[in-house]
């Protein structure tokens, strides 16, 4: 019997989730979008004589696969379920034209696959042309999103004047109303972190008022952990996943990996998340669970973490995901089949008060530059993690051409270095192992590295000169802070660098050549660099 595969994506997915003005709708369009995808398929499936367990492949992360009996109940199907998106959440979603499963099913569905998604990236590019807009004489425009039609005028928020606000803002309201337990998009990650018979009493941002607050706000919730107000914006996104998916030869198998990715990435965020909920838990908040998801739909990320561990939390959640990812290709025969499993990641950390939706913008270009890192290299790939720190005032890129640079990033997540790069572990290591250097010091390293000091090349009066300002530094570090700084120092110049040419480390990237180092990168994040493994205050006493 001849079948047919229906793929379906939802188009602009960070767009729709983000086009509110508090984080908390943030929650609720990831909720409304994950809880469409669970639901809606296998209610409207039975209607075309389709089966839900039979015939659902994916629905998770606005991506959906579906088998049909018939050729036009596939079609129709796919028109009805964009229409039902449409209304649900304001958004829209891309349906291919169906494709045909011969039989044997197992021996012709990875072709159909690759067709089916094909379909879909040409639907995806084609022009649809002008989509006429609802439009009236009188109307509002809702006060949350800024571009929906209001259709009611309410109080959005507790404690707030009432508010003009469009339909799809409403829904994400709606998704996020229960404080007493998480919605599903929440709830199988929490789960995994605490379990399911501690979640009931646990707390997650923005479901208390805190500190006096007038509403529970998830944003101050996380910025409570550093004292100047910081907060820290994880983005992640598995490497090479379509190939993988490629290499499913049956619907079972592609069901099983999709399935069994969500999982992996709920798995791996909760491991850093115990560590700081064991090591460094609010003191009044002992079941307080410090991460936020915003978006967790396939292989995709987008986390509120705090900010104090931004590194290594992002460290460790990549490790977690490797090994996670191992453990589900070997469990569906896929390990020999596939490269080995990594993921690039990005660290944005900013004040509380930075736009979530900007955050995610310099998260998503420094993500594209750990991809496209990890995809040049030449040899077994590795995962990779950026980051930057926002800092007030910076009116003009922090981007470097020179042949020599303060910088080494990206890093890589691994413990090994090479001619790419420095695994991050080695900043975070360098951290603890300063944490007693004089903050004056460290301010005088920062200023020396600084791009408008640096020399141009190696070979040259201005490194000399530059080499000159670094060893007096170094010698004032000697004779003023007598406990070994200057040792500790002069270890971290030479492992984030080299130990020659004043310790600057020549870097192949990109069919670039050129002298970068670590270290100001670490002074740039040096808040941010605390070890997961160790309580703020053992970094205090030091």
């Amino acid at each position: 019997m001849t079948r047919y595969l229906l793929a379906a994506e939802a188009d602009k997915i960070q767009d729709l989730i983000f086009r509110s003005s508090r984080l908390r709708e943030v929650v609720g369009g990831s909720q409304l979008l994950s809880r469409f995808c669970k639901e809606a398929p296998g209610y409207l499936l039975p209607r075309y004589g389709g089966n839900p367990d039979r015939d659902i492949i994916i629905h998770d992360g606005g991506s959906f696969r579906i088998l049909f009996d018939d050729f036009d109940q596939a079609r129709d199907f796919g028109a009805l379920l964009a229409e039902v998106y449409r209304r649900a959440t304001g958004g829209s979603l891309t349906v291919a034209e169906p494709v045909e499963v011969k039989e044997p099913i197992e021996q012709h569905f990875s072709k159909a696959s690759e067709q089916a998604e094909k379909n879909l990236r040409q639907a995806k590019h084609r022009s649809e042309g002008w989509q006429s807009q609802e439009h009236m004489p009188y109307m509002a425009l809702c006060s949350s999103c800024g571009v929906g039609l209001a259709v009611a005028h309410q109080v959005y928020h507790e404690g707030e004047k009432p508010q003009y606000v469009c339909t799809s803002c409403l829904n994400k309201s709606a998704e996020r109303e229960n404080r007493k337990t998480p919605g599903e998009f929440l709830k199988d990650f929490y789960q995994e972190v605490v379990g399911e018979a501690d979640l009931i009493q646990a707390d997650w941002p923005g479901r208390k008022k805190h500190r006096e607050r007038l509403e529970g706000d998830p944003l101050e919730d996380i910025a409570d952990y550093d004292p100047r107000r910081y907060v820290a914006y994880l983005l992640a996104d598995g490497n090479s996943m379509g190939e993988v998916f490629s290499k499913c030869q049956s619907p079972e198998q592609m069901r099983a990996l999709s399935k069994g990715l969500a999982r992996a990435i709920r798995r791996a965020l909760a491991v850093p998340t115990k560590m700081i909920m064991k090591n460094n838990q609010l003191d009044d908040r002992p079941t307080f669970i410090p991460v936020l998801p915003l978006i967790l739909g396939g292989d995709d990320l987008f986390a509120l973490i705090p900010a104090p561990w931004a590194l290594d939390f992002a460290r460790c959640f990549c490790q977690a995901y490797e090994d996670e990812m191992i453990k589900l290709l070997r469990d569906k025969d896929l390990n020999d089949k596939v490269p080995r499993p990594t993921v690039s990641a990005a660290v944005v950390i900013c004040k509380s008060k930075h736009p979530y939706a900007q955050a995610h913008a310099a998260g998503e270009t420094r993500l594209k530059g750990a991809k496209r890192l990890s995809k040049q290299r030449i040899g077994q790939p590795y995962s990779v993690l950026d980051f930057e720190v926002v800092r007030g005032g910076r009116l003009v890129s922090n981007s470097q051409e020179s042949k020599v640079r303060s910088t080494l990033r990206p890093y890589w997540i691994i413990d090994e270095r090479d001619d790419w790069g420095l695994p991050v572990k080695q900043l975070i290591d360098q951290r603890w192992n300063l944490r007693a250097c004089p903050q004056k010091r460290l301010s005088e390293l920062k200023d020396l590295y600084d791009t408008s000091c640096l020399p141009q090349e190696l070979d040259s009066d201005e490194l000399n000169r530059w080499q000159k300002k670094l060893e007096y530094l170094l010698k004032r570090l000697k004779l003023r802070e007598p406990q070994g700084q200057d040792a500790a120092v002069r270890a971290a110049l030479e492992l984030l660098g080299d130990n020659e040419k004043g310790y600057w480390r020549q870097v192949f990237r990109y069919r670039e050549i050129w002298y970068g180092h670590g270290l100001p990168d670490l002074l740039d994040a040096w808040d941010f660099a605390l070890r997961l493994d160790k309580s703020h205050r053992e970094y205090e006493e030091g």
